[in-house]
Order: structure tokens, then C-alpha cells, then sequence
């Protein structure tokens, strides 16, 4: 995934390209380093079960008409980060 962070307490919002976001948190990564960069950060969903019974009720919804978008929201721990570019577009 790829996108910019910003801080949120002690944790870190990514929003990703098409408007979904992701809270991050590292105990071996520094987020703090990119907020506001543009990142690569790959790590383990929290709660993965949850996540996906989730993301598969927002997919029916939108699948039968019930929504308009589909953004996902989740929570990761993450592994490493790399930094793409020193900005942010959103």
C-alpha cells in the first residue's frame, strides 16, 4: 500500500490513493520520520477475521446498490516503511 501519513496520537493515519485509510503503528519502524511523505508500508492487518467479514459486508452493499463507495478502513502493525517520496498529495 502506498500513500501518505499523518499523525494521530500514538498511532498514524495512512490515507491511501482512492481515499481509504489505515492506522498504523510500529514498535521497529519509525512512522514518525514520513509524515507527510509519500510511503510503502507493509506489515499485519490487526484483527484480519474482523477486517474481512467487514470488508466483505461493505462489497454486498455496494454490490446491491447500498453504497456508492467502497473505502476500507483498517488497523495495521507495521513491519517496515519506505519512504517514495518526501510528499504528500493529499
Amino acid at each position: 500500500m502506498e500513500s501518505s501519513t499523518a499523525p494521530y496520537t500514538n498511532e498514524y493515519l495512512l490515507t491511501t490513493k482512492d481515499g481509504s485509510t489505515w492506522e498504523l503503528k510500529s514498535s521497529v519502524a519509525s512512522l514518525g520520520d514520513h509524515v507527510g511523505h509519500t510511503v510503502s508500508a507493509t506489515g499485519v492487518v490487526e484483527n484480519a477475521r474482523m477486517h474481512n467479514l467487514k470488508e466483505d459486508a461493505q462489497e454486498a452493499a455496494k454490490d446491491t446498490g447500498m453504497t456508492k463507495n467502497n473505502k476500507e478502513h483498517g488497523h495495521m502493525k507495521v513491519t517496515d516503511v519506505q519512504m517514495v517520496s518526501d510528499s504528500c498529495s493529499q
